[in-house]
């Protein structure tokens, strides 16, 4: 039995040591959160032409959008928070350095029954922009290949958790 155990635990180590990184920066310093320091304000964008599942327009998915456009800001923040203690973020743009966006374009939603929570996870696809705030200038653009938070008791948590994957993973980007 202890054998047994022993080797689930080691598949499920190796299985998350090589899992592939869901961030792929495509332009700029993919160290930038690492040594800039300073505030920034956040902006989350769901596409205009973004879809759920890749095939229906994410609108008729999600009526609620802009309360998940809330819940995915505060995942986000939050996360963000707890792993870079240089940078603070605003609520006003004059006053922040540094701008990030996250434009959404894909949005998978499941029902995961294996996890340790049974419920909905979502995946998320996009791309994260950071812009100084002063020049307009691109410091850093990231393409985000479904991004997954794990599965939640509901579907507002799984935003929640999906967005605070995002923003730790940003924040440790290195």
């Amino acid at each position: 039995m202890k054998r047994l155990f022993l080797m689930a635990v080691m598949i499920l180590v190796a299985t998350v040591t090589f899992a592939s990184n869901p961030l792929k920066v495509i332009s700029g310093n993919k160290k930038f959160f690492k040594s800039a320091e300073g505030k920034v304000i956040l902006e989350v964008i769901f596409d205009a032409n973004a879809t759920y599942d890749g095939k229906m327009p994410l609108t008729e998915k999600y009526d609620d959008l802009d309360a998940k456009t809330v819940i995915s800001y505060n995942g986000f923040i939050e996360e963000f928070n707890d792993n870079n203690s240089k940078m603070s973020f605003v609520k006003d743009e004059a006053e922040a350095d540094y701008k990030i966006t996250i434009n959404v374009t894909k949005i998978d939603e499941f029902v995961n029954v294996m996890g340790w929570i049974p419920g909905p996870c979502i995946r998320v696809w996009g791309t994260l922009t950071v812009t100084d705030v002063k020049t307009s200038e691109s410091l850093l653009v990231v393409e985000i290949d479904e991004i997954d938070g794990g599965s939640a008791p509901t579907t507002d948590r799984a935003f929640n958790d999906t967005f605070g994957e995002l923003g730790e993973r940003i924040a440790k980007l290195k």
